[in-house]
This record gives C-alpha cells, structure tokens and sequence, in this order.
C-alpha cells in the first residue's frame, strides 16, 4: 500500500513519541508499505517541529530535527509536486498533500484534518482511488 502520512501526523511521529503516530510510521516504514513524502512537506515538517511552542511540548534539538528529516527522506518515496497540477480541497495549504497522493498513485492519505473527508477533496479523491483515514483506522487496517 501507498500511503501519505500528513504533517500533523508526522509531527506526533517524531522520534522522541511514544503514542499511536510513532507506532503508525513505524509500522508503514518497517513494512512492504511505502510513505510517501515531498521536499515541501519535509521542509513544513521541519519548520513546524522548530517552533518555539513545539520546543517546549517536545523538546527536539536541532541535531534531532535534522535526524528524524533525514530519516523520512531515506524511509520514503519522495514524489515531487507540480504547482500546476489543481486539486480540489478547501484550504490551500493542503494542496501539497493532495498532489502528493495523486502523482505519487497513493492509495490513502493519512490525516485528522476534516477538509479531506468533506467535499470537494473527499469524492475527489475517491475518484482517484485514494481513500482517506484517521490514524486510528490506518493502524487498524494495517494491523489486519
């Protein structure tokens, strides 16, 4: 399976979590699954995990930021993203996520964010193939 983890949930995975994120990208990048990333999304990822509120919940130093980017990048499958490609979804920042799954023929998107099970995204998506789950129902799939 292809699956595209979203920021939100890649910042719950950092390598200091213990919680159901980490177990989830362990357990696409530990197995026959492929993730699936972009330069863009790891340079979100970065940006958001060196916030200074995100210091102080997680306590990543830098050399650990650099780590945990640096491992998504040899764990996954970086697709690179195309500004003229549109996608149908309400806020733009998500745009990124969206192109990812479909140049990179994702077979679910992994997120929380309600804008991807609502329309316009969501019949989108379903159309191309691509379901979208919370983390807990991922975990669940790939635990059976």
């Amino acid at each position: 399976m292809r699956i595209v983890l979203d920021t939100a949930i890649l910042v719950r995975a950092h390598d200091g979590a213990n919680g159901l994120a980490r177990a989830l990208l362990l357990g696409v990048v530990e197995s026959d699954h492929v993730l699936l990333i972009s330069d863009e999304m790891l340079y979100e990822l970065a940006k958001v995990l060196r916030y200074p509120r995100m210091f102080a919940h997680h306590g990543l130093s830098e050399s650990r930021v650099f780590d945990y980017i640096g491992f998504l990048r040899e764990a996954s499958e970086i697709v690179r993203t195309n500004p003229l490609l549109i996608t149908p979804i309400r806020d733009v920042n998500d745009t990124v996520v969206m192109q990812i799954a479909i140049i990179g023929e994702a077979h679910v998107i992994c997120t929380r964010d309600q804008d991807f099970f609502e329309p316009p995204a969501e019949p989108f998506l379903r159309n191309s193939g691509i379901t979208v789950m919370d983390d807990i129902a991922l975990m669940q799939r790939l635990r059976t």
